[in-house]
């Protein structure tokens, strides 16, 4: 008798599940293979550790859905926006795969950035041969030129013209790349074979290399090592940088620039009144009579009594692809300076660099003092893309933003690796107005994120991985956030977001 097709398929239903165990197990040798050897088995004791295994899957996953609830029921989000936020395990990369990614955006960045064709056609200098000293060559040539500099060591001071190409010697396989103790990026080796020193100099106003005001893109440095600035003190007016980048624009690469006496490299605009006394100057944004947006690639910068990299005054210099490490002025009886420095509106692209063991922090945007006859009328508001930033200081953040930006230039920060920020991991605090998006942030003493009395245009899929010791991401002090979607968050049985009652996280469709 032909049962009936209904009663054929309950049968064929209850036969399936094991069926399909049958086949997986006979064709792959797994995930039920019998401990008896060839030809025997015990299928229902491998099914019941399946079943085990499954049941105990199911029940962590239970207990973290029920701990995210609670988390979440303390946030003081609004559940449409929480809906909005992702439950993906969080992994972060490690430093070394972080350092690739960053290392190959400083890159992209910067080549069409450096023009590789205007000197072709110039004359070639060589020191020591054609001119005893690097400044008595770069004096003589003229724009489109290139002054060659053979290994050595070169106890000068110099002043740059435009259009000149400073390079060392890349004979004798110079332009082979070699690790650097301590660093974690390549130099050329005709970087470390030629170097330019301010051991027998006195401080003064110069640097170790000054620019002309009005210098561009078409005056390049290529492969020095750059050090021993003489000890100033970089808060007092009138000071000099290692590299002196004021109201000029050059191309400076490959370069090991350390022991500077102040600021590794410092960036700032030139005004009409330049010479006149702080206190009678005009510091706004029409006063300015020369920019600074200088190209600063792949370079070292260690070891300053100041900050690594720091932009002032309207400056717009495109930092990409550096390693800055070791700097402080903590020698000078001040509060560490950051690796990196942003203020007095200056607006610097920073792609690609890797910011560590910096005792004043990873990278910071922040007002500035007030200076002159009339206040900066534009506000700081850099952007800080792709950049690898780690063991910074004492209770110090790794990336902060204090009264910078605004709503129609804000600060971006996007697709940075934060690890171990002693501090906050990235911040937004005092007045400040930002895009937060595509960050991770990992092992934060802090809150990995904090939006602090500040408003938050966007912040998005960032990913966090908390350490109990904070919530992951705090929204407080009567902050405002715009746009909340997909940020993935692990922390612990703390909140995985937290909103205070002054702040507010606008809700979808709002």
């Amino acid at each position: 008798m032909i049962q009936p097709t209904t009663t054929l398929f309950k049968k064929f239903a209850v036969l399936l599940p094991l069926f399909l165990v049958f086949c997986f197990s006979s064709a792959n040798g797994a995930p039920f293979q019998s401990s008896n050897g060839p030809g025997g088995g015990n299928m229902p004791e491998d099914i019941a550790t399946f079943q085990q295994s499954m049941r105990a899957k199911m029940q962590a996953k239970m207990q973290n859905q029920q701990r995210r609830k609670i988390q979440d029921m303390m946030s003081g989000v609004p559940d449409s926006v929480l809906k909005l936020q992702s439950i993906e395990p969080v992994r972060m990369p490690s430093i070394e795969e972080a350092v690739a990614l960053a290392l190959k955006a400083g890159a992209e960045a910067a080549t069409p950035l450096i023009d590789t064709n205007f000197h072709n056609n110039g004359k070639t200098i060589t020191v020591p041969d054609d001119f005893p000293t690097i400044q008595q060559a770069i004096d003589a040539a003229e724009s489109g030129d290139t002054v060659i500099v053979k290994a050595g060591i070169y106890f000068e001071q110099l002043v740059m013209k435009d259009g000149i190409k400073l390079i060392s010697d890349p004979s004798d396989r110079g332009d082979d790349l070699i690790m650097v103790a301590d660093a974690r990026i390549k130099l050329p080796k005709r970087a470390l074979r030629t170097i330019i020193d301010g051991s027998k100099s006195q401080p003064s106003k110069h640097g170790m290399i000054d620019f002309d005001p009005g210098v561009g893109r078409k005056s390049i440095i290529d492969g020095f090592t750059i050090q021993n600035l003489p000890m100033q003190n970089h808060h007092i007016p009138g000071h000099a940088h290692g590299l002196n980048v004021r109201g000029a624009s050059p191309v400076i690469a490959n370069c090991l620039i350390q022991n500077m006496g102040s600021t590794g490299i410092g960036s700032h605009v030139v005004y009409n009144d330049q010479e006149n006394r702080i206190s009678e100057r005009d510091f706004r944004w029409a006063n300015i009579k020369h920019q600074a947006s200088a190209v600063l690639y792949n370079n070292i910068i260690r070891n300053s009594v100041g900050l690594g990299i720091g932009c002032n005054h309207f400056s717009s210099p495109f930092i990409l692809g550096n390693e800055v490490f070791n700097n402080s002025d903590s020698a000078l009886g001040e509060t560490p300076s950051p690796g990196m420095g942003n203020k007095h509106g200056s607006f610097a692209t920073i792609i690609g660099n890797i910011v560590h063991d910096n005792p004043g922090g990873g990278i910071m945007a922040k007002t500035g003092a007030p200076q002159g006859k009339y206040g900066i009328d534009r506000q700081t508001h850099p952007i800080i893309r792709n950049n690898v930033i780690y063991d910074n200081g004492n209770k110090k953040p790794g990336i902060s933003c204090k009264n910078a930006g605004t709503r129609e230039t804000p600060i971006i920060i996007n697709n940075n690796y934060v690890y171990r920020a002693t501090g906050v991991g990235i911040g937004l605090s005092k007045n400040s107005v930002g895009i937060v998006e595509d960050n991770m942030v990992m092992h934060s003493q802090g809150p990995n994120i904090s939006i602090n009395d500040s408003i938050a245009l966007k912040l998005n899929r960032n990913k966090v991985l908390g350490l109990e010791n904070a919530p992951g991401i705090t929204i407080v002090n009567g902050s405002t956030v715009y746009e909340m979607t997909g940020n993935a968050v692990e922390n612990g049985t703390l909140p995985r977001f937290m909103v205070d009652q002054n702040s507010e996280v606008k809700e979808a469709g709002r």
